[in-house]
């Protein structure tokens, strides 16, 4: 509890660096914040041409609403974990000062993702109601529940994030170690295809084990489907969620002496 209260008297200070974050991103560029609007725009459009004209697909129809879907809160959660390596050691200096809350700064980088990700939406949405105006999709109603999941993968996101960026001011090489674990995250997560396609069911029971793989079924089910998330992936999200906070919390109290030394 004393975490949580520390972050709400520190919340003015956590969102100006959220807010100096997202500028320091597009500082110098041509389009500024419109890249966060193009970058998925262009990722949609990507994935339009090659699965519906180079290599259709028939997992499901209007493929690429269904990847894109996926594509959201994946990109949400491994860029956020991996730049987390590095939030603490570019802050060096911030870090040294004895009043300074060092807890805030991974945070930063999950509200910085966390607005991307906000951005990102409206193009799904767009995407859809055009599909659905060639009457061959629908935005279904069960979209509105997409707040209630992007709040429940903010918290387990915030606790990973919360883990590594301490553990990766010890461990210099953790960066990799997570880049790599990734690219391997990212086929085992239910993405690009149906989790329920696949024939073996221990495989099937094994890529549930995956935390990523309830939140993303979910995202597809309220997003792309229309159908609530199943009651086994809404338990599974609150436990991944409460249990990746704590872990979070649990670790970065362990090393919060040592990060000033360390750097």
């Amino acid at each position: 509890m004393n975490e949580f209260a520390t972050l709400y008297r520190y919340r003015q200070l956590l969102a100006a660096l959220t807010a100096r974050d997202l500028k320091a991103r597009y500082r110098g560029s041509i389009l500024g914040f419109f890249w966060s609007l193009a970058n998925p725009l262009l990722l949609l459009g990507v994935y339009t041409v090659v699965f519906t004209i180079f290599f259709p697909q028939q997992v499901v129809k209007n493929y690429p609403l269904f990847l894109f879907a996926g594509i959201l809160p994946w990109t949400f959660f491994s860029a956020a974990v991996l730049e987390s390596t590095t939030s603490i050691s570019a802050n060096a200096s911030l870090i040294k000062k004895v009043m300074f809350p060092a807890e805030t700064l991974p945070l930063v980088v999950v509200l910085s993702h966390l607005v991307h990700f906000a951005l990102a939406l409206p193009i799904l949405f767009v995407a859809m109601g055009s599909y659905a105006y060639f009457g061959q999709a629908t935005i279904p109603a069960t979209a509105a529940l997409v707040p209630f999941l992007m709040l429940l993968q903010t918290i387990f996101v915030a606790g990973i994030v919360m883990a590594v960026s301490s553990a990766a001011v010890l461990l210099r090489d953790l960066r990799d170690i997570i880049a790599n674990l990734m690219q391997l995250g990212f086929f085992i997560t239910p993405i690009i295809y149906l989790i329920d396609n696949i024939p073996s069911r221990p495989l099937r029971a094994l890529l549930r084990l995956n935390p990523m793989t309830p939140f993303v079924v979910s995202y597809q089910d309220v997003l792309f489907f229309g159908h609530l998330p199943g009651l086994s992936d809404t338990l599974l999200m609150v436990a991944y969620a409460l249990a990746s906070m704590m872990l979070g919390i649990f670790v970065f109290d362990r090393l919060r002496d040592t990060l000033a030394e360390a750097i």
